[in-house]
């Protein structure tokens, strides 16, 4: 099992490409786990990964309000962003929202720099993610055995902790570097924190790059980054 992080840093000559690149990759990774999946399954695997990738942009349009962020950081969320809008409004359509789709396609060529653009961004995220649910209370009312909780310690130390342990918020002069996860499990809202796990963790061209862990792994992980 081959785990990635999900924030990869591009060249700030490269951002205006991004988004197209971005949207190419993200589909073509999604169409080929599609097509191995029951269709039921991958009906309910589709509306996880759109509500989850709504909950990482408005997670990372908030950290975007964040006045002393670091210059490059704000680069690398600003075209991790581009990104996302190159793929968001695709998903949306597949879901059958239209009207989403168009609200987020409209913000395609939009700059985020100004504070009340940012915020009417975040408030459209916000109300696509309320309209596209992550089932959060079923990660938060399911049981955790001691068992799970070891397994996800071990999958932390061997997939996770070699880049995120002792990180704090990220080497400031990175575009999109690995952060500590126990602080932002404790700095994010629940649901944006595991939707970022959520689309964050990455298979490998095996398994069409989808998240190789299974709901029980995931909400141990969850619960484990949240309870330290």
């Amino acid at each position: 099992m081959a785990l990635a992080c999900h924030f990869v840093a591009r060249a700030g000559k490269l951002a205006a490409m991004s988004r197209g690149i971005a949207a190419i990759f993200a589909i073509a990774a999604f169409v080929a786990g599609f097509a191995s999946v029951a269709p039921g399954h991958a009906r309910d695997r589709d509306a996880r990964i759109l509500a989850s990738e709504l909950r990482v942009a408005l997670g990372d349009v908030n950290r975007l309000a964040n006045k002393d962020l670091p210059a490059d950081h704000r680069t690398g969320l600003n075209e991790r962003l581009a990104g996302a809008l190159g793929l968001l409004p695709w998903l949306l359509k597949q879901a059958g929202d239209e009207e989403g789709a168009q609200a987020l396609a409209a913000w395609q060529q939009r700059s985020l720099e100004r504070r009340a653009e940012a915020m009417a961004f975040a408030t459209l995220l916000s109300e696509l993610a309320e309209r596209h649910k992550l089932d959060l209370a079923r990660h938060e009312a399911s049981p955790v055995s001691a068992a799970a909780m070891r397994e996800a310690r071990l999958i932390h130390q061997t997939y996770c902790a070699g880049c995120h342990d002792g990180a704090g918020d990220g080497i400031p002069d990175l575009t999109l570097p690995p952060r500590d996860l126990f602080l932002m499990a404790r700095a994010e809202r629940s649901d944006i924190f595991l939707a970022r796990l959520v689309n964050g963790i990455k298979g490998d061209e095996t398994i069409g790059f989808h998240n190789p862990l299974d709901d029980g792994q995931l909400t141990a992980l969850w619960k484990l980054y949240r309870s330290e």
